[in-house]
């Protein structure tokens, strides 16, 4: 399932500095089971949202083949964080360009919420 004009919109896309800002939609049903009364974005949307805005990224369909290090800083509650930066670094591509490697920071002005270290395989 996409998550992308769900749980999320693009606002914004930097590719020159492989950047994007997104905003993320408190109404999204994930945030009525995760949790009722206190909303917090699900570690694994982030890592789903981060697969899909590099996949954009690189204008290829990726799936996530592995997580080579997951670092959740500090809770996303839609209701007071709803505006996101995923900034990708440290990308690596396959020889043959079959596999990526990428490292991730989703963050906003004031906090670091994640860091990833993320590989795919080109679908």
């Amino acid at each position: 399932m996409l998550l992308k004009n769900n749980l999320y919109n693009i606002k914004s896309q930097d590719a020159l500095n492989s950047i994007f800002t997104i905003e993320l939609n408190p109404e999204c049903f994930i945030y009525k089971a995760h949790f009722p009364e206190l909303p917090i974005t699900p570690g694994v949307c982030i890592i789903q949202i981060a697969m899909e805005l590099f996949s954009e990224l690189c204008g290829v369909a990726l799936d996530l083949e592995s997580v080579a290090n997951a670092k959740f800083l500090a809770v996303i509650n839609p209701e007071i964080t709803k505006d996101l930066t995923y900034s990708f670094n440290k990308i690596t591509i396959s020889d043959d360009s079959s596999r990526y490697k990428v490292s991730a920071v989703v963050a906003d002005e004031d906090s670091i919420y994640s860091k990833l270290s993320l590989c795919f395989r080109k679908r």
